[in-house]
């Protein structure tokens, strides 16, 4: 629109100068419609082609680095930056995954091994009852542990799949290390994700920074200039008009 406008204002300007021209005007007139004509040709000899390509948009950037890291990054023409926090992301999905199963496999060993030393059942048994069993060398042990302190609404049954029995104390405690373990391992795996937020909050602020300096990049290497200048008098009187057109690179 703005090229349109500025086009018909420079038609009008110089139709008005050759009518003037031709009606051979008074100094005065002259020297105003020169006026006239410089005023509404300034936009047109200013006006500045929009980017030769779209700008991006920041906030595209940032969702795409924090849904997949360095992914604003690419999205800005920044493989070269984005490809590290993609790397980072992967190798802490990796070490995520390697901690969670390790973990569950000490502690599936661990349950093994109670199977077979203790006669342990641990078909819809809870978190609490590996805890239990790893404390306490019998059921028997453990209810009367219970009865001392008047909780009698954690006993077990012996009759039922929560009797166990160790052989030995030294069996209990290899139990209770394998499973602590293996609890500790999951856990560590905690640290872990949070890493992987922190990569994204700093792949977001770099994406944002990509973005913004891959748009002032286009805005100064895609602008057209034009200058128009007289030669050989004024305006009105000129024996000719140069055009120059120039692009920043």
């Amino acid at each position: 629109m703005c090229i349109i406008r500025s086009a018909i204002c420079f038609t009008l300007a110089c139709l008005l100068a050759s009518t003037a021209a031709i009606a051979q005007p008074s100094l005065r007139q002259r020297l105003n419609l020169e006026t006239a004509l410089s005023q509404a040709t300034e936009p047109f000899m200013r006006l500045s082609e929009t980017e030769s390509s779209a700008k991006k948009s920041v906030f595209l950037g940032i969702a795409y680095s924090l849904i997949v890291p360095g992914l604003g990054d690419f999205y800005a023409n920044k493989g070269e930056v984005g490809k590290y926090y993609l790397g980072a992301d992967v190798a802490l999905w990796l070490t995520y995954g390697g901690f969670q199963s390790y973990g569950r496999w000490v502690k599936n060993d661990a349950r093994t091994y109670a199977v077979e030393m203790a006669n342990a059942n641990f078909t819809g048994k809870n978190q609490q009852f590996e805890v239990d069993l790893g404390n306490f060398i019998s059921t028997d042990d453990y209810n009367q542990a219970k009865l001392r302190n008047r909780q009698y609404e954690l006993l077990y049954d012996v009759s039922s799949t929560y009797a166990w029995k160790w052989k030995s104390d030294e069996e209990r405690l290899r139990f209770k290390s394998e499973r602590i373990r293996g609890d500790e391992v999951i856990r560590n795996s905690q640290f872990v994700l949070g890493a992987l937020v922190i990569n994204r909050i700093v792949a977001a602020i770099s994406a944002a920074r990509s973005v913004s300096e891959y748009n002032r990049n286009v805005q100064s290497t895609g602008s057209w200039r034009m200058h128009m200048e007289t030669t050989g008098g004024g305006l009105l009187t000129a024996d000719g008009i140069v055009f120059r057109f120039s692009k920043d690179f």
